[in-house]
């Protein structure tokens, strides 16, 4: 499955993958929604990721894939665009921890 976002900005190339990952998505302290979401590709900052619901822009999001190979990821939903079928293409930027010089 081949997905484009409209509009596409992104400078970095992205690789595809596969899998699935459990998603939790917050948007304040106490307001938080758990999702099974699946993995469609990623960069050195950012993932995509396939949902059946949409998610505000700004959203948090953890996400552990269900596949040990990869660690768990942190960022912040940056794109929601609607598929054909109804489902959602999600773009999050991921956070990486850089270190002090």
């Amino acid at each position: 499955m081949h997905l484009t976002l409209t509009d596409d900005r992104r400078h970095l190339p992205r690789r595809p993958i596969k899998g699935h990952a459990m998603a939790v998505f917050s948007t304040g302290p106490t307001t938080t929604k758990l999702a099974r979401v699946e993995l469609i590709d990623a960069s050195w900052t950012g993932i995509g990721v396939k949902t059946t619901d949409p998610i505000e822009l700004g959203t948090a999001v953890s996400l552990t894939p269900e596949d040990s190979m990869w660690p768990r990821q942190t960022g912040i939903v940056i794109r929601c665009e609607k598929l054909d079928n109804g489902a959602y293409h999600l773009g999050l930027a991921t956070r990486r921890k850089q270190a002090v010089a």
